[in-house]
Formats: structure tokens, C-alpha cells, sequence
């Protein structure tokens, strides 16, 4: 064996050519460690196959390293050569017989001649020679016998063509070499007999007879009698070809499954396609999933809806594509199905693969037929059973999505989602009937959901309650409430009716580094992620990762949703978590989830320094791993919607991983988008983040988790708990000598007294503030403190001094471009000329603040201002327009959970048939500059 490339050769022996022998004869078709290990030794296997196939393997790729890295491919559950066209000499020879064949069939015998020889010229001595290994014996015996067949079959060419002198010569050599091949002699007599030489002909049958007798105990085979008596009575001309029998119209479709629902757009494409009567070619469907989602069902209900479409017939072959425990059926066999079923006797079906195609799509031309090719591995495996007529219309189930087929054929790309719930529930009622179901609503619900809209799931199920039939349906439901049994309670016993076993199938699928990153995705504890995310979880680069993404989708393991941004089926994410436990090692799956969260990290941390780029900046991060790229604060407020859960969920992983900084550094990350929007997960998110800085032990984590925690918990009206927080972050501050930390705590102490209803208490809280802040030259948070105390100073009713504090800090705002600081600055402005009875004025600062905080997307302190907004024009008798205001913040409040808010702006819309009131003043409270 020989291993040849530009840049020299590779002569293999022993095991390692065994080795790359068995790889090569199933070129392009996965090998198993087992199988590869029973080809090298046969019984009884040596100690650790497994482990010295793989070691072997390592070896080979040394030894060809001049092929380059990729000739030997790791995939599930074994290896595989790749080879394109022309590469491997055996595929050469088969590719030229098969050539040669068509010309004869054609009627061509020159050409078929010409065809033979370059088949044959390929040849080189016995094959695998010095090849070491249990599979050569009978490997060698049928290469042997593909070379003979194609050696008479040029022979029949050249007698064909009138050289029959020269076929005398070679087929003289054959049967000197194989005394007893009976085909190799009569086509010996025949060339001799037409050469005139009949006596040498009649001496070659008694000699083959005489050997046949004394070693065999036989006679010739009847077609050599025959011929034998045609030379003894002069008589060589072919027997006139038996007139071939009519074609059977085949009817193979199976049953389809007894239960069906919904499918409607799936059920209406398909027969858009097969109605199509202007298409030029054939109509190909094909209809993917992932397992159990029911396209099998889809594909046979729909076929046996339309048999009048398909007079002439319908073809139907499982591929076993993914069928646990079974190897794709190879598309020569299928062929041999196909080929029997439209009457052709299997000993007229052609030896090549090539060949067989051509003659199905000879026998289907013209005819109006419905080709079923159920569980199809991939494109390579369901090419050559496409016919070429327009009459026909081809329906293929595959786990993956089968993407050449498009770009190739034109085929329609048909994906199956989840069934609806309603759907679902139809699908079980028609399973258990709906009195079972009708008599225990809440387990039937409960099976529903968690199914997840599998109709194989449902289908198990159903199977699993039929089986027990007195028993409730309380006791499924019980068993699928857990994730962790969640698909223990989804299988039967049965391989096919076990959703586990359908994902493993695909699993085992995948390449390996595909694999990996599907059972990396189990460990993220959300469905939803971005390209960037499960980088970092891989810890690969964008593009790699890209590539086995993409692999995962075309396999129906996950589903772009949107562009970047992938999830996966509650069920399967389920299988996803089980591989990550099975096939990942305890340090890799912490590695990748360190990954993780360090990318939401500095992912967040990035998003809100454009949210919020004047605030204070604690928790510094560096590294760009896995962090994601954002254009603009609308760009990062996007993201943080997106990612709001995912945040949270990091954040929980990162304290059972011990990732402690990560947990105060997340909620830092969060703390804008959560006070504009999210206040009850803001609290949440501090209580977390305290209980980690307080184990980091470090006074500057501690000091700015109970700032915030008391900042957060006097904005959720918990001012009492929220103050004990700030004293403690002031003192810590102090103790650290952070004017910084001090002014903003004091800041924070202010609106907390006012929280409390108490601006007395506030004002030297933000007077301190103040001068802290002038002290640190720092312009925008003296900006800060300035509308803090202004706001102060109108809580106690000193409204020149307010509106003088609040210019000041409007000023240094806009000078700044703060828009925080502003919008807050301008509320604070219309309460104060709101009070003076200034209404009009009023509006003009409350509108101007409600834009910023609408552009900000800050729609918790938006709602303030729209109720502030709804009083001025109740007192100006604007009944309309104050509905209006109070509405819009009551449906706010609602979303926010802010209960007691709601509560008092639900009063003031019942009361508003009531006559206007002598002015009260405006409601509510405002905060200080939103930092």
C-alpha cells in the first residue's frame, strides 16, 4: 500500500497500513473504534482495544503527516478518511467499470473497451500485500473478484467489438490463473471458436469438465453446457434477450402513525410543491427536526393524502440514519430495494452504485411517483435515490437540515417547531381520550408543558399512562416536575420510543468538537446565548466556533433565532446538561463556566460605562475575552434587555463557583439598567453581591455593596434598612479615606431621609456631599449634590433657594452632556414651579425630563414624572390629558411591580369624576441625579 502526494510517498505495512486499508476501503463513512479494532485482530481481541486503536491512530497521522493533518478525522464513534473524487484508486476502478458498462449498455463496445483498460491499467500486483490483519483474507478475495468480473466483461467487450484473437491472448492467462472459473473459460471458447479455432475450443470445456469432475464431484454450469453444444453444432450467436416483464406499480408506503395534529403550513407547502406542474425537474422536500418532533408522521399522513397525485406508484426506504444501534443503509442497497420493486430481477441489477442510479432513473422517467426517503443521514446518502424526471416528487425526514439539497437540486427546506399547547393538548387527547384527561386538568397541563411540543414525547407518554391505565395522571406529572428525571420519565424500554436514545443518536453524530460545544451549551443556565457567550464557554475563537454553531443548527440541536443568538429545546438542553456531566471532566466544565461568567463581566461592565459614563467606576475589569461589541448606549440597553435573566443566572453560578469578585462586579455591571427598570432584581442583586464582598473580606467591595444595597433598598421603600447600609459604606469609606465613597454615600443618606419623609434629616447629608464634592473638583458630581440639595430645599418649602441649586446643577449638566443629571434635574425643576403655581412651566421642565428618561429608557423614574404630569392637568382641568398621564404610569408601575405606586394612581383615576380640588401640590417623590 502506497500513500502518494506532489511532495513524495508513503509505503505501509503490518498495522498501520491495516489500519489506513480499513479506512480507505469505507472511505468517507465513520469507522468504529470497534469495528476498526475486530478488522485488526479479530477474535479474541488483545487487552484495551479501544486504547490501542487510538494510539495506532496517533501513529498513522505521524506517518502520513505528508498528506497534511486532516486525512484521518476523529468522529463519533470512530474515524473517518475524507476523500474527494479521484484520491483513491479502488473508487477510480469502480468509477471507470462502471463507466465502461454504461457504454456497453449503450451499445457502445469501443468505447467500453477504451473505459475497461483505464480501470484496469490501475491494477498493480495483488492488493494489500504485506497488509497485516484479520480483514485482508476475505477484503483481498473480493477486490480479486471485482478485478476478474471487470477483466471477462472487457473480454465480452472485445468479442463484441470483432478482436477476438486478442481477447484469446488474456483470457488464456485467466484461466491458466483460476482453473475453475467457469465464466473466464466459456468466454475463452468463444473467442477461440470465432477465431476458427472451435477444436481448441471443445478442448478447453473438456479439460474444465475433467478438472470440475475429479475436484468438485460436478458438472459445468448449465449456461457453459449450452454454449459448449452451440460450438458443437456451429451455432454462437447471442440468444435473443428475454423481453423484460411490466414494471409493478410499488404501494410501500407503511401506515403512518394513528394520531396527528396541526401542521397546517408544513401540510400546505407540501402540497404547494407537489401541485407545481411548471417545474422542469424533480420536486424535493425536504423535512427536518430534531428527533421526536414528529416528521416521519408529517411526511406519511401527507403521502397518504395524495396517493391520486402518484398513479404510478410510491417508493419508501428507511435510511436508518439515525437510528440508535443501526449504520446508515448504504445507498447502493436502497437502490437494490428500489430496483427490485419496479421489477428489475437482482441478477440484472448493475455491480456499481453509479450504475444502479442510472438504471432507477431510466425506469422512473416519465412516470408520476412519490419517492418517501425516511430518516436520512445526509446529502451524500439520499443523492443518488433522487430520480431526474419533473413527474416525481421526492419527500425527504432528516435529523439535519440537508442545506446542499437547496443549493443543488432546489429542494424545499421544510423545519418542524414544537407543537403549540393547544396542539399538544389536542395531540394527548387524542392519545388518552379526553375524559381521562378532562377528569385530572391540572396533570394533563403539567404533561403539556413538559413535553415541550415533542410529539414523540407526548406519543411516550401516552404510552407510559396506557400501560397502567387506573392509575392518575398525577403520577407522570410528578415524575416529569424534575429536570433531573425529567427524561428518564420520556423513554420505554423501547430504543425507538426513547426520546434520550433519538438525542443520543444525533449526538453521537456530531464531529467531536462539535459535540463538545453541545455539551459545553449544557452547562449555561439559560436557553438563550450569543455567538460570543458560548465562545467563551468553548474558550474558542469567534470563527471556530461559528462553524460548530452552524453544524448544531444544521443538525435541529439548536435554533438561531435571532442573528447571534442561539437556543435550545427545553429537552434538549436537558440531554445537553446530561453529556456535559458524562463526557466532561469536573475541571473542564468549571474552566468554561470561569469563561462565562468573566465574558458577562466585562461584557457588562463595558454596557454600562455607556449607560452611565460618569459614574463612579468600582469595579474595573480587564480582558476582552468573549465580550461583546457595542456601538452605542442604545446598542448596550439592548443587550442588557436581552440579557436580564442570563444576568442573574451568571451571577448565581458565579457564587457556587466561588467567583466572588465576579458576584459584586455583576451587580455593579447591572445596577443602571436595574434602577431604571428592574428595581426588584436590583435589591436581589446586592443582597448577593454583599454576602460576596463580605467573604472577599476587602473594605472597598464591602463599602460599595452596602452603599448600593441601602441606595436599593431606600428606592424599594425600605429606607429604614436601606440607612443601616449607608452608615455602615460611610464608615468603611472613612475608615479607607475615600472622599469619593463618603460624598456619594452622603449623597445616597439624603435621598434615603427623604425616602423617609423627613428632608430635614436629608439636607446635611447632601450639604456634606456637596462640599466633598467641590473639595474633589469633581464638576459632575457637584452637579449632583447641587440638585440634591435644591431638592431638599423644595421638600421645606424654599423654593428660591431650590430653583437656585437646581439652575446651578442643570448648568454643569448640560455643559457635561449628563443626561442622567439632567432629566432628573428638570423633574426636580417642575415640582418646584409646580408648587409655585407656575403650571405651564411646570409641564415644559416635566415634558423635558419625561424625553430624556424615555430616551434613557429610565421608565421607573419616567413613571414619576408621568404622574406628576397627570396632577398638573387635573388641577388645570384637564381631565382628559391627566387620565391620560396617570395611565400610562399605572400601566409602568404594574410591569415594575411597584404595588403601593399603582394603588395611589388607581385613586387618583377613580376619583377624577369628582369636582377639581383646591390645588394640593404635586405627588410623589423624586430622587436626586440618577446615578
Amino acid at each position: 500500500m502506497e500513500l502518494r502526494t506532489e511532495t513524495g510517498h508513503v509505503v505501509l505495512t503490518g498495522k498501520q497500513g491495516a489500519l489506513l486499508a480499513i479506512l480507505l476501503l469505507s472511505a468517507n463513512r465513520v469507522v468504529s473504534v470497534q469495528r476498526l479494532a475486530e478488522s485488526l485482530w479479530g477474535e479474541p481481541l488483545p487487552n484495551s482495544p479501544s486504547s490501542r486503536v487510538r494510539t495506532l491512530v496517533s501513529d498513522l497521522r505521524k506517518t502520513c503527516a505528508i498528506a497534511g493533518d486532516g486525512l484521518i478525522r476523529t468522529q463519533r464513534p470512530g474515524y473517518v478518511v475524507r476523500l474527494a473524487p479521484g484520491q483513491l484508486d479502488l473508487a477510480r476502478f469502480l468509477d471507470g467499470v462502471a463507466r465502461a458498462r454504461k457504454a456497453m449498455a449503450a451499445g457502445d463496445p469501443e468505447t467500453a473497451v477504451t473505459r475497461y483498460d483505464e480501470a484496469l491499467s490501475l491494477w498493480h500486483g495483488a492488493p494489500l500485500v504485506g497488509i497485516d490483519g484479520s480483514f485482508v483474507q476475505a477484503e483481498v478475495a473480493r477486490l480479486e473478484e471485482l478485478r476478474l468480473e471487470a477483466v471477462e466483461e472487457r473480454g465480452s467487450a472485445m468479442l463484441a467489438t470483432g478482436r477476438h484473437a486478442e481477447a484469446v491472448t488474456e483470457l488464456t492467462a485467466v484461466v491458466a490463473d483460476h482453473p475453475l472459473r467457469e465464466s473466464a473459460h466459456g468466454q475463452l471458447m468463444l473467442a477461440l471458436h470465432r477465431s476458427g479455432r472451435r477444436a481448441d475450443a471443445l478442448a478447453v470445456y473438456r479439460g474444465l469438465r475433467e478438472r470440475i469432475s475429479e475436484e468438485l464431484g460436478l458438472e459445468p454450469e448449465r449456461e457453459l453446457q449450452q454454449l459448449h453444444q452451440r460450438i458443437l453444432t456451429a451455432d454462437t450467436t447471442p440468444e435473443p434477450r428475454p423481453r423484460p416483464p411490466v414494471s409493478p406499480i410499488p404501494r410501500q408506503l407503511p401506515a403512518p402513525p394513528p394520531h396527528f395534529v396541526g401542521r397546517e403550513r408544513e401540510r400546505a407547502e407540501l402540497d404547494r410543491l407537489a401541485r407545481d406542474r411548471a417545474r422542469s425537474s424533480v420536486a424535493i422536500a425536504a423535512i427536518s427536526a430534531t428527533g421526536g418532533m414528529g416528521k416521519t408522521s408529517l411526511a406519511l399522513h401527507w403521502a397518504h393524502d395524495h396517493l391520486d397525485l402518484f398513479p404510478d406508484g410510491q417508493l419508501y426506504v428507511n435510511l436508518h440514519g439515525f437510528d440508535p444501534g443501526s449504520d446508515p443503509l448504504p445507498a447502493h442497497v436502497a437502490l437494490r430495494h428500489f430496483l427490485g420493486s419496479l421489477g428489475v430481477p437482482a441478477a440484472a441489477v448493475p455491480a456499481g452504485e453509479e450504475a444502479q442510479a442510472g438504471l432507477y432513473r431510466s425506469l422512473v422517467a416519465d412516470r408520476r411517483l412519490l419517492v418517501v426517503l425516511d430518516n436520512a443521514r445526509d446529502v451524500a446518502q439520499v443523492e443518488p435515490l433522487l430520480p431526474g424526471s419533473p413527474g416525481c416528487v421526492v419527500v425527504i425526514t432528516s435529523r439535519n437540515r440537508l442545506p446542499g439539497l437547496n443549493a443543488t437540486r432546489g429542494a424545499s427546506l421544510i423545519g418542524l417547531d414544537a407543537l403549540t399547547p393547544a396542539e399538544t393538548r389536542h395531540l394527548l387527547g387524542r392519545h388518552l381520550g379526553e375524559s381521562r384527561i378532562g377528569a385530572d386538568p391540572g396533570s394533563a397541563a403539567a404533561l403539556v408543558e413538559h413535553s415541550g411540543g415533542l410529539p414523540l414525547a407526548i406519543s411516550v407518554l401516552s404510552a407510559r399512562a396506557a400501560m397502567h391505565p387506573d392509575f392518575p395522571l398525577s403520577v407522570l406529572a410528578e415524575e416529569l416536575s424534575s429536570p433531573a428525571t425529567r427524561l428518564d420519565a420520556l423513554q420505554t424500554g423501547d430504543l425507538n420510543a426513547d426520546l434520550r436514545a433519538a438525542f443520543k443518536s444525533s449526538y453521537e453524530a456530531l464531529h467531536p468538537g462539535t459535540a463538545r460545544l453541545f455539551a459545553l451549551l449544557g452547562l449555561a443556565p439559560w436557553p438563550d446565548i450569543s455567538l460570543r457567550s458560548a465562545a467563551a464557554l468553548a474558550g474558542l475563537p469567534l470563527s471556530g466556533t461559528r462553524v460548530s454553531l452552524r453544524r448544531l443548527e444544521a443538525a435541529n440541536l439548536i435554533q438561531q433565532h435571532r442573528p447571534g443568538r442561539y437556543r435550545t429545546h427545553d429537552l434538549v438542553r436537558l440531554y445537553s446538561a446530561e453529556r456535559a456531566q458524562s463526557d466532561l471532566p469536573d475541571h473542564e466544565r468549571t474552566q468554561a463556566l470561569t469563561r462565562l461568567v468573566d465574558a458577562y463581566v466585562v461584557t457588562a461592565c463595558a454596557g454600562d460605562r455607556l449607560l452611565n459614563p460618569n459614574r463612579p467606576f468600582a469595579a474595573r475589569v480587564s480582558g476582552e475575552a468573549g465580550r461583546e461589541e457595542f456601538e452605542d448606549a442604545a446598542s448596550a440597553w439592548a443587550w442588557f434587555e436581552d440579557e436580564q435573566s442570563s444576568l442573574i443566572a451568571v451571577q448565581r453560578h458565579a457564587e457556587k463557583l466561588g467567583l466572588d469578585a465576579a458576584v459584586w462586579r455583576l451587580a455593579w455591571a447591572m445596577d443602571t439598567y436595574h434602577k431604571r427598570c428592574q428595581h426588584e432584581l436590583r435589591t436581589r442583586s446586592w443582597e448577593t453581591a454583599l454576602a460576596a464582598a463580605e467573604r472577599l473580606g476587602r473594605p472597598g467591595p464591602r463599602a460599595f455593596a452596602h452603599w448600593y444595597l441601602g441606595y436599593a433598598y431606600a428606592q424599594d421603600s425600605r429606607a429604614d434598612e436601606g440607612l443601616e447600609h449607608l452608615l455602615l459604606a460611610y464608615k468603611l469609606f472613612e475608615q479607607e479615606g475615600d472622599l469619593a465613597g463618603q460624598a456619594h454615600t452622603s449623597h445616597t443618606l439624603g435621598f434615603a431621609w427623604l425616602e423617609r419623609g423627613a428632608p430635614e434629616r436629608a439636607l446635611p447629608h447632601v450639604e456634606n456631599a456637596l462640599r466633598l464634592q467641590r473639595e474633589l473638583r469633581d464638576p459632575l458630581w457637584e452637579a449632583n449634590a447641587l440638585s440634591a440639595a435644591g431638592w431638599c430645599h423644595a421638600k421645606l418649602g424654599h423654593y428660591p433657594q431650590a430653583r437656585s441649586y437646581c439652575e446651578q446643577a442643570l448648568e454643569l449638566f448640560q455643559k457635561h452632556e449628563d443626561l442622567n443629571g439632567e432629566s432628573a434635574t428638570l423633574d426636580s425643576l417642575g415640582y418646584i414651579a409646580h408648587w409655585a403655581g407656575q403650571h405651564d412651566q411646570a409641564l415644559d421642565h416635566y415634558g423635558r425630563s419625561l424625553e430624556l428618561r424615555d430616551k434613557l429608557g429610565n421608565a421607573y423614574q419616567g413613571a414619576d414624572t408621568l404622574v406628576r404630569i397627570g396632577d398638573v392637568h387635573h388641577e388645570t382641568g384637564r381631565t382628559a390629558a391627566a387620565r391620560d398621564a396617570w395611565q400610562r404610569a399605572l400601566d409602568l408601575y404594574r410591569k415594575q411591580h411597584r404595588t403601593a405606586e399603582a394603588g395611589n394612581v388607581e385613586e387618583k383615576i377613580r376619583r377624577l369624576a369628582a369636582p377639581p380640588s383646591a390645588p394640593a401640590g404635586p405627588s410623589g417623590h423624586a430622587a436626586p441625579a440618577d446615578r
